[in-house]
C-alpha cells in the first residue's frame, strides 16, 4: 500500500487552496498558543507572527535546500528584510499579504498561509451583529417565484433561482431599480452564518459588451468588482474569479449541462450513456473515504458490465492518496510502480505527522501504521532528510485484472497534488487514457503537507514535509502532467467530447 500523503483534510488547494489571495482555513492546530491582540502592540504581535513564519518553514519544509541555494539565499534574505519591516505595521490583511508574499518566493502551492476563519467567540458575535445591518431587500423565494412565472418569456437570462456552492447560497436574481439592464441577487436560503435572507449578494448591470459588470459581496461582506457571463445555454451565470452559479429555477431542461461545462463540487457516479458511467471526484479529502466506498458499492452491479467509465478530475483539489485507493482495482491491468519520497525529519514535522495517523487511524489502518513506521525513522533523523520506504519505489499489485469496465477515460484539467499523483499511478494501466483541455496543475514534487497556526491565533501556515525522488530529472511541478489526448479549448461539452470518443472505440 502507497503510504504518501498530500494536502490533507479540506486544504481546498484544499485549505481553501490560499494559492491567491489570503483565504480562511478550516480550522486551527494546537501547536502554537495564541496571544490575545488586546495584550500586546500591533509591532510586537505581528513580527513575533512573522518571525515565526520564517523560521518554521526554514526548520521543516522538504523543499528548502532545493529551493534556498546559494545563488538564491541573497534574494530570500532581502526579501524577508524588506516584508519584516512592512510587516511591523500591517493590518490583519496587510500582514496576509505580506506573507503571501513571502512564501510566493518559493513557488511552491503546497507552501501555503491563509488566515483563520474565527478569532474566538467575541469576532464571531460582532460578526453576526454586523451581518444584519448589510444592504438588504425585502425578497422572499415565494415574490421571486411569483414574479418570475409572471415575466414568463419575458424573463431575461439572468433572471432566476440559482445555487452558489451547492447549498451555501440560494439567491433569486431579478430586475431591480429604474434603469434597464440592472438586476440584484438576493439571497433567499443560506448555510453561513454571516448572511441573512434577503440581503443582496451582488448587483449586476449589462454592458455594452453583453457582459454582466458585477459588484459582488463575499462570504465577509466585503466587496468585489468583476464581470459575469450567462452560459452554458443559459444554465449557469460565471463569476470571473468567484465560479460557477447553477440554475434552480426556471428548470434546466438538461440537469448535467452545469456538472459537465464545469467541474462540479459535488462527488457523484452516474449514467451518461447506455455504455458510459461518470464518476465525478471534486477531491481526495480524508471525509470522501466513506462515502466514495458506499458510493462504489451502491453502484457495484453497473460498474460490473459497465463497457467504459469517465473518471473526471478537474480541479481536483487533492487529498489523501489512501482515498483514491479504493478506484484502483477498477483501473488495474498490471503492477503500479511508485517513486518514493524522502522526508525533512524535525520535531514539527514528526509531531504534525503523529496527529495525521491518529486522525485516520479509524477508517484507514494500515496508512496509519505504515506513518507510524515512517515516523520512528523520523525521530532517529533529526536535521536531515530520510527515505520513507526501505526501498526508492514501491510495487502495487492485485490479484486480478476485472474484466469491466473496459476502459477508463481520466479528465485530469487542473487536478493538483493526490490528484496528481492519482494521474501518475493510473497512467500506468492499459485501461486508461487522459484528456484534458489543459495540464494538471503541477503540485506535487514536494507534498505530504501539514500546518499550525501562528502564535496569535490569526492565521495558519502549512508546508510540504516530502520531497519527491522523481527529482531533480522527473519534476511534475514546472508543468504539470499533459493528458494523451488534448480537448480543443473550443468544445464547450468536453465530458461529451470524452464520452463521444469512448462510444466510438471498439473492442
Amino acid at each position: 500500500m502507497k503510504t504518501s500523503r498530500r494536502l490533507s483534510g479540506s486544504a481546498a488547494f484544499m485549505l481553501a487552496l490560499l494559492i491567491a489571495a489570503p483565504q480562511s482555513v478550516a480550522a486551527p492546530t494546537p501547536q502554537s498558543q495564541p496571544s490575545s491582540p488586546a495584550s500586546v502592540d500591533r509591532a510586537t504581535l505581528n513580527l513575533r507572527d512573522f518571525d515565526f513564519l520564517v523560521a518554521k518553514i526554514a526548520a521543516n519544509y522538504a523543499g528548502w535546500d532545493t529551493k534556498v541555494t546559494a545563488a538564491t539565499r541573497p534574494d530570500l534574505d532581502a526579501l524577508t528584510a524588506r516584508l519584516r519591516v512592512r510587516a511591523a505595521t500591517a493590518s490583519d490583511d496587510e500582514f496576509a499579504a505580506i506573507a503571501q508574499e513571502w512564501i510566493g518566493f518559493f513557488k511552491d502551492r503546497h507552501v501555503q498561509f491563509g488566515q483563520l476563519a474565527q478569532h474566538g467567540a467575541a469576532a464571531t458575535s460582532n460578526q453576526k451583529g454586523a451581518a444584519a445591518r448589510y444592504p438588504a431587500l425585502n425578497w422572499t423565494e415565494k415574490s421571486v417565484r411569483a414574479r418570475l412565472a409572471a415575466l414568463g418569456d419575458k424573463r431575461d437570462p439572468v433572471e432566476g433561482i440559482w445555487s452558489i456552492g451547492g447549498d451555501r447560497y440560494r439567491v433569486g436574481i431579478l430586475r431591480h431599480g429604474t434603469a434597464p439592464g440592472r438586476f440584484a441577487a438576493v439571497v433567499l436560503t443560506t448555510t453561513s452564518e454571516d448572511w441573512r435572507p434577503g440581503q443582496i449578494k451582488a448587483e449586476l448591470a449589462y454592458g455594452a459588451d453583453g457582459k454582466l459588470a458585477t459588484l459582488y459581496r463575499r462570504g465577509d461582506h466585503g466587496e468585489e468588482k468583476t464581470t459575469a457571463s450567462v452560459v452554458a445555454s443559459g444554465a449557469a451565470v460565471s463569476l470571473e474569479g468567484w465560479g460557477i452559479w447553477s440554475r434552480e429555477i426556471p428548470e434546466v431542461a438538461d440537469a448535467d449541462a452545469v456538472a459537465r461545462a464545469f467541474p462540479s463540487d459535488t462527488m457523484f457516479l452516474k449514467r451518461l450513456s447506455p455504455t458510459t458511467l461518470w464518476l465525478r471526484m471534486p477531491d481526495f479529502s480524508d471525509e470522501r473515504y466513506k462515502p466514495l466506498k458506499d458510493l462504489l458499492e451502491a453502484h457495484r452491479d453497473d460498474l460490473a458490465k459497465a463497457p467504459n467509465l469517465l473518471i473526471d478530475l478537474r480541479d481536483n483539489g487533492g487529498g489523501s492518496d489512501f482515498v483514491y485507493e479504493v478506484l484502483l482495482p477498477f483501473l488495474y491491468t498490471k503492477p503500479v510502480y511508485t517513486i518514493g519520497v524522502e522526508m525533512r525529519a524535525s520535531a514539527d514535522n514528526l509531531t504534525l505527522r503523529r496527529e495525521v495517523a491518529d486522525k485516520i487511524r479509524k477508517q484507514s489502518p494500515d496508512t496509519a501504521a505504515t506513518l507510524d513506521a515512517q515516523n520512528a525513522l523520523m525521530e532517529k533523523n533529526f536535521g536531515g532528510y530520510f527515505s520513507a520506504d526501505a526501498r526508492p519505489f514501491s510495487v502495487q499489485k492485485y490479484d486480478q485484472v476485472l474484466p469491466f469496465p473496459k476502459r477508463i477515460a481520466v479528465m485530469i484539467d487542473g487536478a493538483g497534488s493526490t490528484g496528481e499523483q492519482f494521474l501518475l499511478d493510473a497512467r500506468q494501466s492499459h485501461k486508461v487514457t487522459l484528456f484534458g483541455q489543459r495540464n494538471s496543475a503541477g503540485v506535487l514534487d514536494f507534498a505530504n503537507v501539514v500546518g499550525m497556526n501562528l502564535p496569535s491565533g490569526r492565521y495558519q501556515v502549512a508546508w510540504a514535509t516530502s520531497r519527491s525522488m522523481r527529482l531533480p530529472d522527473d519534476p511534475v511541478d514546472t508543468g504539470g502532467i499533459a493528458p494523451d489526448i488534448r480537448i480543443p479549448d473550443s468544445e464547450k461539452d468536453p465530458v461529451k467530447f470524452v464520452v463521444d470518443w469512448l462510444d466510438r472505440q471498439r473492442d
